[in-house]
C-alpha cells in the first residue's frame, strides 16, 4: 500500500489498535498545529502480488525422474543426463483457482488490485483445461482480475552463471464476471469446464463393466 501521514485518531479508528501498539511496531509520531500524526502509514489503494510457485509431479522411480534421482543424474552425468519431474498443474490450478478469484474480489473492493504472477506453462494449461482462453484477455491495462505470465528464456540452459532470466511477459486481464451479454466471458470462467461430455459417455462407462453393486430404491 502506499504510505502517507495521517491524524493518529483516523489511524487508530481504522485499525482498532492502540496508540502504543503502533509504536511497538515501529511507527513514528508528530505533533504540527497541536494534532498528533503517525508518519509513513498505509494509505490508499492496496496493491496486491501473488506469486504462484508450481509444485512438481512425484516422478517414475524407474524412469528416474523423481526428484532425488533427477538430482543425482544432473551431478553425476552433468545437465543433460536427467530427466527432471513435470509440473504437476492441476494440484497447482486446483490451490490457484479459487484464491484468484477471491482475493481479487477483495482488492476490488478496497478500491485495489491483486496481479497473479505465474509461468507461462500454467498459463497454457490453464486455457486448454477451463472454458477460458487466456489469448482472449490480452491486455495493456489491468482490470478486476489479472495475470502476469512470464517465461524461462531459451538462453537459461547455457548461461552459465546459474541465473534464469525471464522472458518479457504477457498481462492477462478482464472483468470476473461478463459485463453484458452471457457470450463475453469472464474469469469466472475459469472455474467451468471447456466440455461437457454427452450422457452417452457415462452410459457407455458403465456399460462397459460388470456392475457391482445395484441399489434398489422403493
Amino acid at each position: 500500500m502506499p504510505i502517507g501521514n495521517i491524524e493518529l485518531e483516523a489511524a487508530l479508528e481504522r485499525t482498532g489498535i492502540s496508540e502504543r501498539k503502533l509504536l511497538d511496531s515501529g511507527f513514528s509520531m508528530s505533533r504540527r498545529g497541536g494534532v498528533k500524526y503517525v508518519e509513513d502509514f498505509p494509505i490508499g489503494a492496496p496493491l496486491v502480488v501473488e506469486v504462484m510457485t508450481s509444485s512438481i509431479s512425484g516422478g517414475n522411480k524407474k524412469k528416474r525422474t523423481t526428484v532425488a534421482q533427477a538430482f543425482e543424474d544432473a551431478i553425476l552425468g552433468g545437465v543433460d543426463a536427467h530427466v527432471a519431474p513435470g509440473i504437476n498443474y492441476r494440484q497447482v490450478w486446483a490451490r490457484m483457482v479459487s484464491q484468484l478469484i477471491v482475493k481479487s474480489e477483495a482488492s476490488v473492493s478496497w478500491g485495489g488490485k491483486t496481479i497473479w504472477v505465474l509461468q507461462d506453462v500454467l498459463a497454457d494449461y490453464i486455457s486448454s483445461s477451463t472454458a477460458l482462453d487466456l489469448q482472449g484477455f490480452l491486455s495493456e491495462y489491468t482490470s478486476e482480475v489479472n495475470i502476469l505470465s512470464f517465461s524461462y528464456g531459451g538462453a537459461y540452459r547455457g548461461s552459465g552463471d546459474g541465473i534464469a532470466e525471464l522472458d518479457l511477459g504477457e498481462l492477462f486481464a478482464g472483468p470476473i464476471r461478463p459485463p453484458g451479454a452471457t457470450s463475453e466471458q469472464g474469469f469466472q470462467d475459469m472455474i467451468r469446464a471447456p466440455v461437457v461430455p454427452p450422457r452417452s459417455s457415462l452410459t457407455r462407462a458403465l456399460a462397459s463393466k460388470r456392475s457391482t453393486n445395484i441399489i434398489v430404491i422403493p
